[in-house]
């Protein structure tokens, strides 16, 4: 019968769990978007050519969002803000490949839900980004510091 130390086997044990997620995190699959275009292609990394919209606060009664867009072909689209009933804020035209602004929104209480779009010229939604808005009043805020 072979004797094995208590230290040996858990030195064993946990080795093997790194090698185990080593090679779980070394295994990714690249997702890709499936656009059309007139020139005839059809994917483009989704890393490279994504819709990233942040929320950035409040600001004089305003909602700010940083809305980014890797636009790699340069070609024509539509920026669009959408509310929860589907009715427009804002749309215009842009063609170029960075495209980063800055979108400052009053801050109506109607509204419960956004949506960004990138549309491409013709009439296909590339990326759509939805944000619901949640705003709560606190009232009688107790606030102590010793």
């Amino acid at each position: 019968m072979t004797k094995m130390n208590l230290n040996t086997i858990a030195k064993r044990f946990f080795l093997g769990n790194i090698l185990a997620a080593a090679i779980f995190f070394s295994m990714q699959a690249s997702a890709a978007n499936l656009v059309k275009y007139a020139d005839g292609e059809s994917t483009i990394d989704s890393i490279k050519n994504k819709l990233e919209v942040k929320y950035l606060g409040n600001n004089n009664s305003n909602l700010e969002f940083d809305v980014r867009y890797n636009n790699l072909k340069g070609t024509k689209f539509y920026f669009l803000v959408k509310d929860e009933d589907g009715d427009v804020l804002f749309e215009k035209e842009y063609n170029s490949k960075q495209f980063h602004k800055k979108v400052q929104l009053a801050k109506v209480d109607d509204i419960k839900k956004l949506s960004f779009s990138i549309v491409m010229d013709n009439e296909s939604v590339v990326q759509t980004k939805e944000v619901v808005i949640k705003t709560q009043f606190f009232e009688d805020v107790l606030v102590k510091i010793n």
